[in-house]
C-alpha cells in the first residue's frame, strides 16, 4: 500500500458523492471506447465531466455499445480438444452426473429441499462421493494439488474457496429467511468468526503454494454478524437516497455514518488481516456478493480494501449481479472512482444467485423486486456490463476483470470485444495481475474453459473444497441457486457422449 500520505483523504467521498458527477459518468461511459481509441495513451479520460441532465433522467440500455461483427476464432464443439486430459471413466462420470443433476433440478423446482431433507441421507455413499469428486477438488491442500497441477497442464488456473458450511439448525441467530436458498454462513459467535478468518488465510496461503496467480474467494457473512451487516446496508442505503434526493448534495464520507464502528468494525478487521496476507503473497481476493439487503455494506468493505490495496495492481475484486437493475450505475461509479483516485479497478461479474429469495423478499414486504423481469434482461445488461469494462480497459489501462459465466454467448462476446478492442489475451501489469479472465466452476463447462485455456487466454475453475459431510450441502445450495443452469446441460452431455463414442470406435478399430 502506498504511504499515508499518498492516500485518499477520510474526507473524500467513499461511493462518489453527487448526483449530477454520477450522471455525467454514466453518460460518458457510452463514449469510452470511441475516446479510448483515439487516444494512445493509457491515461486516457474514462469520466468526461458532468452532465447537465440527472441521473434519474438517464436510460441505462443506451450506454450498451453495438456488438462486435466479428466471430470467435476457435470453437468450443471441439470435443476431443477439450476433453483431452481427462480418461473415459471420468467423462462417463461426467455425463452420469449431469444427467442426474438435469433431473435434480427439476424435482427442486416441483419440491425445494426434498433431495437435501429426503434423498441426500440415505443415499448410497460410493454415489455421494461421485458427485463429490466431480464438482469438488478435495478435503485439504494435498488433495487439491494434483487436480490443480491437472489444470496448469491444460492452462487453467484455480480460485480456491472453502466450500463447507453451517447447517441451519447449528446456528446461533441465523436469518431464517435465508436458509433454504443462497450460500449464508450461519452466525454463531464472533470466536467462530474468527476461526472462518483463519480457514480464509489458510485458503490464501494454499492458492500460494498449489496455483500460482490465482484467488480466494471470501464472503463477508463469514466474518460477522449478518444482522448487524443488513442493518448497516439500511443505513447506508439510507444515506445514499438522501444523497440522491439532494439537489446541492456535496461528496459524502459513508465512513461518517454510526454503523460504519457501530456494526461494521468486526468485519472490517478481519477482512483487512485477509487482504493483508493476499497482498504479502500476491494472491488475488475476491469478495462474492451476496443477497441486497448486505451488498450497500459488501461494496463499501470492498472499495474500502481496494483503495488500501490496489495500488500496484488490481489484487483485490468485488463482485457485481448484474441480475440486479442498479449494477450498471453500481459497475460505472467505482470505475470512475478508481480512475479519479488512481488505484486499480478490479471486478469480477456474474449474473446472480439469489433471483428467487430476491424476488419472494420484495413480495413479501411490499418494494419493487431488485432483479430485472426477465432473463433476457440480465443477459443484456450482463453483456452492457462488460462493455463498459472492456472499454475501461481497452487504453491500455491496468485493471481486472473476471468474466465469471457459463453463457457461451456472453463469452463469444467477450472474445470478440477482445479482438476489436485490442486487448490482450494474457494477463498485463504487475505479476500479470491485470487483464480479462473467464471462471465457470470446477465439473461444468469444461468444453468453454479448457478451450479458453488451449487458446492462451486467461481461464479459470472455481474450486471448492472442504469436508464431504459439510460440503454436500454447499453443493446442493449451489444446485438450487443454479437449477435453471444445471437444466441445461444437454450440449455439455452431448460433447461428452460424443467423445466417449469416438474414443470407443478408436478403440474398436485398433483391436
Amino acid at each position: 500500500p502506498p504511504p499515508a500520505s499518498s492516500t485518499p483523504s477520510t474526507s473524500s467521498t467513499i461511493f462518489l458523492g453527487t448526483r449530477s458527477d454520477l450522471a455525467g459518468r454514466l453518460a460518458s461511459s457510452a463514449s469510452a471506447a470511441a475516446a479510448a481509441s483515439s487516444s494512445s495513451s493509457s491515461s486516457a479520460t474514462f469520466d468526461a465531466g458532468v452532465a447537465s441532465e440527472a441521473l434519474g433522467r438517464l436510460r441505462p440500455e443506451a450506454l450498451a455499445p453495438p456488438a462486435t461483427p466479428h466471430s470467435a476464432p476457435f470453437m468450443f464443439e471441439d470435443a476431443t480438444k477439450a476433453f483431452s486430459h481427462r480418461s473415459t471413466f471420468e467423462l462417463a462420470r461426467a455425463w452420469f452426473v449431469l444427467t442426474a443433476c438435469k433431473g435434480y433440478s427439476a424435482v427442486e423446482r416441483l419440491k425445494p429441499g426434498v433431495v437435501e431433507k429426503v434423498a441426500l441421507p440415505y443415499a448410497p455413499k460410493r454415489l455421494v462421493r461421485s458427485f463429490y469428486n466431480h464438482f469438488v477438488a478435495g478435503e485439504n491442500e494435498r488433495e487439491i494439488a494434483p487436480v490443480v497441477a491437472r489444470l496448469r497442464k491444460q492452462g487453467v488456473r484455480g480460485i480456491l474457496d472453502y466450500a463447507a458450511e453451517a447447517k441451519p439448525s447449528e446456528a446461533g441467530r441465523s436469518l431464517s429467511r435465508s436458509s433454504s436458498l443462497g450460500r449464508e454462513y450461519a452466525y454463531q459467535s464472533e470466536r467462530a468468526c474468527s476461526m472462518n478468518t483463519k480457514v480464509f488465510l489458510k485458503a490464501i496461503d494454499t492458492v500460494k503454494s498449489v496455483t500460482p496467480q490465482g484467488f480466494a474467494a471470501v464472503k463477508a457473512t463469514a466474518l460477522g454478524d449478518p444482522a448487524q451487516l443488513e442493518r448497516a446496508s439500511r443505513d447506508i442505503a439510507a444515506a445514499r437516497r438522501g444523497m440522491a434526493e439532494a439537489a446541492d448534495a456535496s461528496s459524502f464520507d459513508f465512513r461518517s455514518l454510526d454503523c460504519w464502528e457501530r456494526d461494521l468494525k468486526p468485519i472490517r478487521k478481519r477482512l483487512r488481516s485477509l487482504a493483508k496476507r493476499a497482498f504479502a503473497l500476491n494472491v488475488g481476493l475476491m469478495v462474492d456478493a451476496e443477497h441486497t439487503f448486505y451488498q450497500p455494506a459488501i461494496d463499501l468493505l470492498t472499495l474500502e480494501l481496494q483503495r488500501e490495496f490496489n495500488w500496484d495492481a488490481p489484487l483485490i475484486l468485488s463482485t457485481y449481479q448484474c441480475y440486479l437493475k442498479d449494477s450498471r450505475a453500481r459497475l460505472t461509479e467505482a470505475m470512475a472512482l478508481s480512475q479519479r483516485e488512481g488505484w486499480h479497478f478490479g471486478t469480477k461479474l456474474v449474473r446472480g444467485a439469489y433471483m428467487k429469495l430476491e424476488r419472494e423478499r420484495a413480495q413479501r414486504m411490499g418494494y419493487p423486486s431488485p432483479i430485472h423481469d426477465t432473463y433476457e434482461d440480465t443477459s443484456k445488461n450482463y453483456d452492457a456490463c462488460l462493455d463498459l469494462v472492456l472499454q475501461f480497459m481497452a487504453p491500455g489501462r491496468l485493471a481486472r476483470l473476471m468474466v465469471a459465466t457459463h453463457n457461451r454467448s456472453s463469452i463469444e462476446h467477450v472474445v470478440r470485444s477482445m479482438e476489436a478492442l485490442g486487448i490482450p489475451r494474457e494477463g498485463t501489469g504487475f505479476a500479470a495481475r491485470g487483464g480479462v479472465s473467464f471462471a465457470q466452476l470446477l465439473g461444468m463447462a469444461d468444453n468453454i474453459t479448457f478451450t479458453l485455456g488451449h487458446e492462451k487466454f486467461q481461464a479459470f475453475k472455481y474450486l471448492p473444497y472442504g469436508p464431504l459431510d459439510e460440503v454436500m450441502p454447499y453443493l446442493l445450495r449451489r444446485a438450487q441457486e443454479n437449477s435453471e443452469m444445471l437444466a441445461k446441460v444437454d450440449e455439455e452431455r452431448a460433447l461428452l457422449m460424443s467423445e466417449i463414442a469416438r474414443r470407443g470406435k478408436s478403440l474398436l478399430m485398433t483391436a
